[in-house]
């Protein structure tokens, strides 16, 4: 999906959602929101998942294959999924076990789910009984920074961290939890001693907004006090963001 390819959160943001009501983890770049994988499924199984509620669970994982890392169990001497955490949901047990379900396509983390009509299409010729949400909700930043977004009509002052994929309009949507009339103003940027309007289709760096974090910090400085600024000019119209 091009449009989860392009929606970015930060650390921080998939940290909040740190319960089993509300659990988002990442791994590998991207983010899930597993909530519906641990309703579906309670008890001892989700217990691992609920732990890592709020976290990036990227060491799980091989890096190659992009599946749960593997083992030789020196008991067995067979191969199996690494799971110090504790098994969890769609990882098959040690011994044989007839109590195992095994009535799914693809374990959890390897499914991207497709809900187009062409998708559903196959998969009711296919005959699956169960149509799981979308996990995957997006990809994890890179990279954050932060942004000081100045509203030259009420003064008011809030400094976001972004990631440093967002565009203006994604910021613009995340601002919009200050100012639900976001959209009402022209977003400008302090360039060569004059007022420049912003790309709202480009990220803060396109727009020459260069992220100087790791200069200062290089320089004995401190990030936190040289925060770029934006300036937010009313349009006289109070449309929504």
């Amino acid at each position: 999906d091009m449009q989860l390819e392009k929606t970015y959160f930060t650390p921080t943001e998939v940290a909040m959602h740190n319960t089993p009501d509300d659990c988002w983890v990442s791994f590998l770049g991207r983010v899930y929101d597993i909530t519906y994988l641990i309703a579906q499924n309670p008890g001892e199984l989700s217990q691992p998942l609920s732990d890592a509620a709020g976290k990036d669970i990227s060491h799980w994982f091989d890096p190659k294959s992009q599946d749960i890392r593997r083992w030789v169990n020196p008991t067995s001497l067979l191969e199996e999924y690494y799971t110090p955490m504790g098994r969890f949901v769609h990882i098959p047990p040690s011994d044989p076990s007839d109590q195992f379900q095994n009535n799914y396509d693809l374990p959890w983390w390897k499914v991207s789910f497709d809900f187009s009509p062409y998708s559903l299409f196959l998969t009711h010729q296919q005959d699956h009984k169960l149509h799981d949400p979308k996990l995957w909700i997006g990809m994890l930043s890179n990279k954050t920074r932060r942004i000081r977004i100045v509203n030259m009509l009420t003064k008011d002052e809030h400094t976001l961290e972004v990631c440093s994929e967002d565009t203006l309009d994604q910021i613009k949507d995340k601002y919009t939890a200050y100012n639900w009339h976001a959209g009402s103003y022209v977003w400008k940027r302090l360039n060569a001693g004059e007022m420049q309007v912003m790309d709202m289709s480009k990220t803060l760096e396109e727009n020459g907004v260069e992220d100087e974090g790791e200069e200062l910090e290089g320089l004995g400085l401190d990030p936190a006090d040289f925060v770029p600024g934006l300036a937010l000019y009313f349009k006289d119209d109070l449309s929504l963001a």
